[in-house]
């Protein structure tokens, strides 16, 4: 039996992508123990891992763009100084633990400095799609914003980099590029989609193995959403839990989406009340983030007949596990760049953020008078199913352990 510590961000996307590799290790024999937040304890310990809370932090309070729609730009100073200060309250325990291997999210500085300070095997969890310079470099979205982004990163920029020199220096580590501290790449990087969503897949060497989606849910959800309110019709719209669209796009959600003979599950973003929105239709459910908490997404997608997204990777693999469509409105670089994937597959249809009330309605309609968008859904989401998944991700995690063993 190994021993593996698995370390992550504690976005509910990142750390659900890897509750199935999580399961097939402990299926297997192995000793998983997984760093998280306190809330997703329940779900990691009836999965059979150990679960151990992750260290208090002082909130970085460095120069950020202050741009809602460009919050990437600023993750790499936000990251290093977690990594700053998670490193040395974590660094021993790991050792003490002597693990075989280690798996990490893709934007878990520590995990990666911590594996490589403790030369221990790890392998990269991409939650995300798969990024690089070569990814960037291949959009022609990053060249028209390219002189813009700079002028809004450069007081983030330079965060990053003072930061980032006091990190490297503190343990000997060689300099890290913005681009590495966004990616953390390993010689096994795990992305939890099928080929089909990646952007530019083709662009990505062997090391990126794309195993598909890995739905598992340990536990029942304890939400208070009313699921029997739910009818036979439905269009859902969620932005998840880090883009935040503003109260004025769930506004025009509202005037675009009312009578059409559908019922709509509006989940409203943190920065955003249901006393922002004025008189709610009675075709509407609205569910707030902020006070009535998490809702039941892999619940309400099956049921759903048009997702209405922020063309997160997290959501566009839910949506086509559960074959539906949809209209993906793209809030940062990242999801621009799966929404146009998105459409490039006929799974949806990309519209911009600025999208008035006529143009939501009309893409809305299209997608839902065409059958053709749902099968496109469907055949991402058998390509996700075929792709190997959790079974898969544990041969190449075991596999990788073992390659590092026999060369040591």
């Amino acid at each position: 039996m190994g021993t593996a510590v698995f370390l992550n961000v504690s976005g509910g996307g990142h750390v659900i992508a890897t509750y199935g590799l999580v399961r097939e290790l402990v299926r297997r024999g192995e000793r998983v123990i997984y760093y998280e937040a306190p809330h997703f304890k329940a779900d990691l310990e009836a999965l059979g891992a150990e679960f151990r809370p992750t260290p208090p932090f002082r909130p970085y309070a460095g120069p950020l763009t202050g741009d809602r729609f460009h919050h990437e730009l600023d993750l790499a100073p936000i990251l290093t100084w977690w990594a700053m200060e998670w490193v040395p309250q974590l660094l021993e325990p790991i050792r003490a633990l002597a693990p075989d291997y280690m798996v990490h999210d893709s934007l878990c500085v520590w995990g990666k400095t911590i594996a490589r300070l403790l030369g221990v095997p790890a392998v990269t969890s991409v939650h995300t799609p798969a990024f690089g310079w070569q990814f960037a470099l291949a959009s022609g979205r990053f060249w028209r914003d390219m002189p813009s982004m700079f002028v809004k990163s450069f007081a983030s920029l330079r965060g990053f980099r003072a930061i980032e020199r006091q990190f490297r220096q503190t343990y000997g580590l060689p300099r890290t590029s913005y681009m590495d501290t966004l990616t953390n790449r390993q010689p096994v990087n795990l992305c939890h989609t099928p080929r089909e969503l990646q952007p530019f897949d083709h662009l990505f060497d062997d090391s990126y193995h794309f195993i598909g989606s890995v739905h598992t849910r340990p536990t029942q959800s304890s939400s208070t959403f009313p699921m029997d309110r739910l009818g036979d019709k439905i269009i859902y719209i969620g932005f998840g839990t880090i883009c935040d669209p503003g109260p004025a796009f769930f506004r025009t959600c509202l005037q675009a989406l009312h009578g059409l003979g559908y019922q709509v599950v509006m989940i409203l973003s943190a920065s955003t009340s249901k006393s922002d929105l004025g008189p709610i239709p009675d075709d509407f459910i609205v569910w707030s983030l902020a006070t009535d908490g998490m809702a039941p997404q892999l619940d309400i997608l099956p049921r759903a007949s048009l997702f209405v997204m922020n063309g997160g990777m997290g959501g566009g693999r839910e949506a086509a596990w559960n074959s539906v469509p949809m209209v993906a409105i793209d809030t940062t670089f990242e999801t621009y760049s799966i929404a146009e994937r998105i459409a490039e597959q006929g799974a949806g249809i990309h519209v911009p953020p600025t999208v008035s009330a006529a143009q939501l309605r009309a893409a809305a309609v299209q997608v839902l008078s065409d059958p053709s968008y749902k099968a496109n859904s469907a055949r991402i989401g058998a390509a996700c199913r075929e792709a190997g998944g959790a079974v898969r991700g544990a041969d190449l995690i075991l596999a990788h352990a073992r390659t590092h063993r026999a060369g040591a």
